[in-house]
């Protein structure tokens, strides 16, 4: 398994020489549920820095009138000779289809991305890789790992996204509330006492589960049936903490991983109702 990070702060080139074999940048403008983004002249300035893996994320929805510059995104990136890209939206699969682009694709339909069939649809119309749902279980993940083809990416350690709108909810909760605006808050749920962070940016708002997802108790196994990819969030981590973390997977340490980031292991060992199956 190739280990890829997302990376918080500026030290990229420090956390590939700490064992990262690549890095995923989304891209500014049109990409949403991230920390932080990149500009065109970002990634062009990262890919003359390394020959290691570069993805690049373009996950929001594209409206009409974005089309024309998306289609010059796309062959930007192409002339970059990037990795591939994460896509959600069809737009980007028809626009690379329908030009002859040469870039690689990665689907990445968020909590759709559950089962065999959807990624070797996928696969059929050229899509070679899938990046998994979170809410999904450990044998569904070895399932769908022996019924396709396609590249599988997966998170190992991060702040799962539960939901995202395109409404400027914080914004209407300050205004209402009278109060100065906050674009990252902390909420708890009050049945199951869950919190979630939420964070506004120009496209909507983001709720993450503020807790980690961490799996190291299945990393061996994910390795040993061939999950191609796996993702390693910085979140909040320092400089520090994070080379820390990403040596705990080079050097398989379960201990030190779960150290570092709690035993959250999401539904690995018990199904979700809100799935597409």
């Amino acid at each position: 398994m190739k280990l890829l990070g997302v990376i918080r702060d500026n030290n990229y080139l420090e956390y590939l020489d700490n064992g990262l074999e690549g890095i995923i940048l989304p891209l500014e403008t049109f990409s949403v549920d991230y920390f932080k983004y990149y500009s065109i002249s970002d990634i062009r300035e990262c890919r003359k820095s390394t020959d290691k893996l570069l993805y690049v994320v373009i996950n929001k929805m594209i409206f009409n009138n974005e089309l024309d510059n998306l289609l010059t995104v796309l062959k930007d990136l192409e002339t970059l000779k990037i990795d591939g890209i994460f896509f959600y939206d069809l737009a980007v699969l028809n626009l690379v289809r329908e030009n002859n682009l040469s870039i690689n694709l990665i689907y990445n339909g968020t909590h759709m991305v559950t089962n065999s069939d959807t990624i070797n649809l996928y696969y059929d119309l050229g899509v070679k890789g899938a990046y998994l749902s979170n809410e999904i279980t450990k044998d569904e993940v070895l399932n769908i790992k022996s019924n396709t083809k396609s590249d599988l990416f997966i998170l190992l350690l991060g702040n799962p996204v539960v939901a995202m709108s395109r409404r400027s909810l914080l914004t209407s909760y300050f205004t209402n509330k009278n109060k100065s605006k906050d674009d990252l808050i902390t909420i708890k749920e009050p049945k199951s006492g869950q919190e979630f962070i939420v964070k506004e940016d120009s496209n909507g708002t983001t709720f993450f589960f503020n807790k980690r997802l961490n799996l190291s108790n299945v990393y061996e196994e994910l390795v040993d049936c061939g999950i191609n990819y796996g993702i390693i969030e910085q979140g909040d981590y320092n400089s520090g903490e994070y080379k820390e973390l990403i040596n705990a997977f080079v050097n398989f340490s379960k201990l030190k991983i779960d150290e570092l980031a709690g035993y959250n292991r999401g539904f690995l060992y018990r199904e979700t109702i809100y799935k597409v199956k």
